[in-house]
């Protein structure tokens, strides 16, 4: 299909799509591997930097249609139903999902913070903890991005089948919130001002499990993917600070929202080692991610101490990695020779040098690592 004309022809090119390339499913790849399953295919990401100055432009890759709708919902859907598909220009895995997310930013917007998009959506000023405490606390639902992340979760499920299915925003979690909003004194007030921290972390966390509640219960589990339905964790902002500090200070309030959504939680460590170890340590995960990645706060944890440290628990382990230059193929194989012992696994890499001009290159090494990868597990 070169055109679409109506929300119905996209759905239904959405659906070919899935049906003719199961190799790119992601959400397939990734149900098969929180659920400890094999999967025929192994479905990697290798991607290169987005750069302002890189002009080149690519040829021979797969074609999106030409959405021919007017600008109303129905329009933009399709669009956006399109648009899903754009991995597939480097034989990257797909997502049949929509986003609602705004980025890192999205919760603290609550707090009257406008998103700065210059700084990948993150939040455009600070407030004290004075100010915070002081201000009208957030209506659960009504203040920041929320009404607009409310109306888009209907807006889909009014119009598309739950085969589509609806991502949580970016929670983030209680601490990177924090951090977020109040800056530096995230990190001194539980020293300094003890009682002032614990008071708004209790208000904060009860504040975020109750927005993050609100949005799965907006989007309905039968427009959740599995892996949504498990809370997400991101503790960015943990690299910052001690593991005792984290132990002391940030567990507790983890410990809650863990407990309130069924103790299954997806955690985002940031890459650094500390983080990974004390989170697996002490909250109930069913995901983590580690892998080499060279500018960090506080280092990266590697892909063979992470699956160490994991051992035979049915943790789910999301392998991002920046790949060494003119080794890159070698490196992913290495990679994906872990999979003969753990089917929990899911590959993403970035080649911190490659340009637009490389796409071709990229594709080529998906084409040989997808020719190892049935040549080591289906013609052994």
């Amino acid at each position: 299909m070169s055109k679409i004309t109506s929300l119905s022809e996209a759905l239904s090119y959405a659906m070919e799509i899935r049906r003719n390339y199961p190799n790119r499913d992601a959400l397939a790849a990734r149900q098969a591997a929180i659920n400890g399953k094999c999967r025929q295919y192994p479905v990697i990401s290798i991607t290169h930097q987005n750069r302002t100055d890189d002009d080149f432009i690519p040829e021979g890759e797969f074609e999106l249609p030409e959405v021919i709708m007017p600008d109303t919902q129905e329009g933009k859907l399709s669009q956006r139903l399109s648009n899903l598909f754009t991995p597939l220009q480097l034989l990257n895995p797909f997502h049949l999902q929509f986003s609602t997310c705004k980025g890192p930013g999205t919760y603290t917007t609550m707090f009257g913070i406008p998103l700065n998009p210059e700084a990948a959506n993150s939040p455009a000023y600070t407030k004290t903890i004075d100010q915070v405490l002081s201000e009208p606390w957030p209506e659960l639902g009504k203040t920041g991005l929320m009404p607009e992340i409310a109306a888009d979760i209907k807006l889909i499920k009014d119009n598309l089948p739950p085969e589509i299915k609806i991502a949580m925003p970016d929670t983030q979690g209680p601490y990177n919130v924090l951090h977020s909003l109040v800056g530096e004194e995230a990190m001194l007030a539980p020293y300094m001002e003890p009682n002032k921290y614990h008071e708004l972390m209790n208000r904060l966390t009860d504040l975020w499990i109750a927005s993050t509640q609100l949005c799965m219960d907006l989007i309905g589990p039968e427009y959740l993917d599995q892996f949504e339905k498990d809370v997400r964790l991101a503790e960015c902002s943990a690299n910052l600070v001690s593991p005792e500090f984290y132990e002391e200070f940030i567990l507790p309030y983890d410990l809650r929202v863990a407990n309130h959504f069924g103790n299954r939680v997806r955690l985002h460590p940031c890459s650094g080692p500390h983080v990974f170890h004390g989170t697996l340590k002490h909250l109930p995960l069913v995901w983590t991610e580690a892998g080499y990645i060279e500018r960090t706060a506080a280092g990266a944890i590697a892909v063979t101490e992470a699956l160490k440290a994991i051992g035979d628990r049915p943790v789910t382990l999301g392998i991002g990695q920046e790949l060494p230059k003119g080794q890159e193929f070698e490196f992913i194989k290495n990679d994906l020779d872990f999979y003969e012992k753990n089917p929990r696994l899911l590959f993403s890499y970035t080649g911190m040098d490659w340009h637009k001009e490389d796409r071709e290159m990229i594709r080529d090494l998906h084409c040989r690592l997808d020719n190892y990868w049935e040549e080591k597990f289906f013609n052994s």
